[in-house]
């Protein structure tokens, strides 16, 4: 049994690996690998040549690891939400982070707000800053006294917030006559003009989430059989809790400034990683984050090619994957 786990994450990473190699090739413009690797070492004056490697390094590449890193996150915390809550419809967005990020930038883009530094767009940065914000705000809610018994309790407060954060939003996009189009497609969840920049800001909170994330997950075994239980395990239940929502409040911070707020990933790969390597939560997390990779990379790969030269936002691609996959969770759970 644990040969097969082993070849199925081998598996796993080689498609991983597949899905970045053809998200880096496919696009508007088409990469020629072969011309690439055979004039890599030399200094070519070909102007096609060097303006594939332009698209290559300076967009492709950095957009890819975007989508990849982004992937991992959302998947990675969905899977601890979904076995902290101990509910198969668990996702960071059902806290009211994605919302709460979502506030942020709508108020840099409405307000116009500008930056001593260029080398990162405000709209990110008020993102992240949201993000972090709404879960201090829950984490704050966890060391209160409601919600130390009842973990409902913090799933409620998760999503009345982001129900606020939402309708703020909006409010502050009606009121405004600025256009309006790049905060929409932000919205929708994009990697477009992502680059470099972008994903040296998010290097470091995203190692933070991941190392928590992956320091947790035996942990979490523990809570399968109740709170009660754990704790006579000795496991500090109000620690964890404090340290899932950290995790994944780093985690959609800085998802969310790489490609804005992409929806269902959180909730599709844990399902599907379940499926295949088991509840195990140290093993799960793992390999939800190579699902989230994986499924991510190809999304965003679909969105640029579909309708080339133009291209969708990749969160559209996800919604139209993920809604007919949470209405089959629904209707499982009602059986």
């Amino acid at each position: 049994m644990k040969k097969n786990k082993i070849f199925v994450i081998i598996f796993s990473i080689i498609i991983l690996i597949f899905s970045f190699v053809i998200s880096l090739c496919l696009g508007a413009e088409k990469i020629d690998f072969s011309l690439l690797l055979k004039d890599f070492f030399n200094n070519s004056q070909n102007p096609e040549l060097n303006f594939q490697k332009i698209i290559l390094f300076k967009l492709r590449l950095p957009r890819s690891l975007l989508a990849l890193l982004t992937g991992i996150l959302l998947a990675g915390s969905g899977a601890i939400f979904q076995m902290f809550f101990r509910n198969p419809l668990a996702e960071p967005g059902i806290m009211g982070l994605s919302s709460g990020a979502t506030l942020g930038a709508v108020f840099a883009q409405v307000l116009g707000i500008s930056l001593p530094f260029t080398f990162i767009s405000p709209v990110n940065i008020f993102a992240f800053i949201g993000a972090i914000f709404s879960g201090l705000i829950i984490t704050t809610i966890c060391m209160t006294k409601m919600s130390t018994k009842n973990n409902v309790m913090i799933l409620l407060c998760g999503t009345a917030l982001g129900t606020l954060y939402s309708s703020l939003s909006s409010a502050i996009l009606l009121t405004s006559n600025k256009e309006l189009h790049s905060i929409y497609t932000w919205i929708l969840g994009s990697f477009n003009g992502r680059g470099w920049n972008e994903l040296l800001f998010i290097l470091i909170p995203s190692i933070l989430s991941i190392v928590i994330m992956i320091f947790i997950a035996p942990v979490l075994d523990l809570l399968s059989c109740g709170e009660t239980t754990a704790l006579t395990l000795g496991v500090e239940v109000k620690k964890l809790k404090i340290l899932v929502i950290i995790a994944a409040a780093f985690a959609v911070s800085a998802s969310v400034c790489a490609g804005g707020t992409i929806s269902f990933v959180g909730l599709i790969a844990p399902h599907i990683a379940r499926k295949i390597i088991g509840p195990k939560a140290k093993n799960l997390v793992v390999y939800s984050m190579i699902l989230g990779g994986i499924l991510l990379l190809l999304a965003d790969t679909l969105a640029r090619t579909l309708i080339a030269p133009s291209e969708l936002p990749t969160g559209i691609i996800t919604s139209i994957l993920g809604v007919p996959f949470f209405l089959s969770l629904i209707a499982k759970k009602e059986n």
